[in-house]
């Protein structure tokens, strides 16, 4: 390779954030794997507790635990969140041991709560570790371990139920135990995490709108498949093996943006939803593989897209805003949407699956702003000029340039202007920063479009004297 493409220095090779597999470290699999496991501890449920309180049962109880947990990390200055995930995490293991010897009645129940609380408090501490730690393959990665455990546990849960109803208390200890071990493997340092902007410009506001809805037509699926149990478990698990295979093809090996997952993600939920209404055993099964594949496909890009907006914003205040948006789901919506239906039967799933359609279709009709806003965005940490040394000067003249003839350009747009300017090609732009082909080409239409050019030849006859 020509000395003119040589690597900038190893240290930026191990930080970039483009989409692959040789951009995992090894050193971080415990960070990779906490997000994933307090998931999974936190909807571990004890199906025998039947006790409703002030009108909720117990998942709505469960619920709204869970989004305390979110509303107290909030709260908390960003140098105890690690401290107190190791907290949280011992005593809700103790708790959950404990429980198993205690008898059915109001203590146990009160108990149970308390670690519910434990449990919300440790995924949201296991978030923040996940959005500012981790580059996106490694958090591809863990939502990738989070559907492959659903898929086993509800496939293994409809061949052997046997399993799900004899062992799962044990299974659950030994899942929260093994929990335990990788939070304290997980090494990290607040030097390492960068939270310190105002988040200004990153489009957070409009992810989190993005986030209340995939909830709510979430739940709204839910309470109409689950309510009598009207679902296949094992076409369901089997979505969510299927959604695995998937984003790897969309976004690893066809290298296209995430808008593609969360497209199939409103496709798949109408279809699943409208499927089940019909009521007959095809639309039984084809209706529960379609709801599995959705929901997978949803939750992970959704979580995938907030934890990389928020790692670009690189704001500590954006996080507590995601947490409250958390709460408010959990507690507030969860609650409102469960006593809702709590009140009328079957035929209220129709209205339910109009509230869906009328999400789905507003998805759609805001797609092309959503799309340019959003997924078309760079979200890539990258690598910059300003880190190369040979790059310093062109940038400082090229940032004159913009400033004289106030061209308002990013600094993605800035760097490719310098690049082109150089004489670099689109795909030795994309080698340099280590972004994709499609990217530069992105960055570069909307440069063109800002400098009124047509072609690289008016790029050169306006700028290049000037640098």
């Amino acid at each position: 390779m020509p000395n003119r493409l040589s690597a900038p220095k190893k240290s930026f090779f191990q930080l970039r954030d483009e989409l692959s597999f040789r951009n995992i470290r090894a050193n971080l699999w415990p960070a990779v794997l906490v997000f994933p496991l307090s998931i999974i501890v936190s909807n571990i449920r004890y199906y025998d507790h039947t006790i409703a309180l002030f009108g909720f049962a117990q998942e709505s109880q469960d619920f709204i635990l869970l989004g305390l947990g979110w509303l107290i990390l909030s709260l908390v200055p960003k140098h105890l969140v690690v401290p107190l995930l190791r907290l949280s995490v011992i005593i809700s293991v103790f708790i959950l041991i404990f429980l198993n010897f205690m008898p059915w009645g109001l203590w146990r129940q009160t108990l149970y709560m308390v670690c519910k609380v434990f449990n919300g408090f440790s995924v949201a501490c296991a978030f923040y570790l996940f959005c500012f730690l981790l580059n996106n393959i490694e958090r591809l990665l863990g939502m990738a371990f989070i559907q492959f455990y659903y898929g086993f546990y509800y496939t293994t849960w409809a061949v052997a139920p046997i399993i799900h109803t004899e062992s799962y208390v044990w299974i659950s200890i030994i899942v929260s135990v093994i929990f335990l071990v990788v939070v304290f493997l997980c090494r990290t340092s607040q030097q390492e995490i960068k939270s310190d902007s105002d988040g200004k410009g990153s489009e957070v506001l409009l992810i989190l709108v993005l986030f209340i809805v995939h909830y709510i037509i979430m739940n709204m699926i839910h309470y109409i498949e689950w309510s009598e149990s009207g679902i296949s478990i094992f076409a369901f698990g089997l979505g969510s093996f299927v959604s695995i295979s998937l984003v790897i093809i969309i976004q690893l090996l066809k290298s296209r943006s995430a808008l593609y997952g969360w497209i199939l993600f409103l496709v798949l939920s109408i279809l699943g939803l409208g499927t089940l209404l019909l009521n007959s055993h095809i639309t039984f099964i084809f209706g529960s593989f379609s709801y599995g594949l959705g929901d997978s496909l949803g939750f992970i890009i959704i979580y995938y897209i907030c934890a990389g907006a928020i790692k670009r914003s690189q704001s500590l205040r954006v996080f507590k805003l995601f947490c409250l948006v958390c709460f408010v789901e959990y507690s507030i919506i969860s609650s409102f949407l469960s006593f809702y239906f709590s009140y009328f039967e079957t035929q209220n799933n129709y209205l339910a699956f109009g509230v869906v359609l009328l999400l789905v279709t507003l998805c759609f009709l805001f797609m092309p702003y959503i799309q340019k806003k959003l997924f078309e965005a760079d979200w890539t940490d990258g690598l910059f000029l300003k880190d190369m040394e040979e790059y310093l000067e062109p940038l400082a003249e090229t940032e004159k340039i913009t400033v004289k003839n106030h061209l308002n350009l990013t600094l993605r747009e800035e760097e490719i202007f310098t690049l082109l300017l150089k004489g670099k090609a689109p795909k030795e732009i994309g080698f340099i920063l280590k972004i994709s082909y499609d990217t530069v080409l992105f960055h570069q239409k909307k440069l063109y479009r800002k400098l009124g050019v047509q072609s690289i030849a008016e790029l050169f006859s306006l700028y290049m004297s000037k640098n």
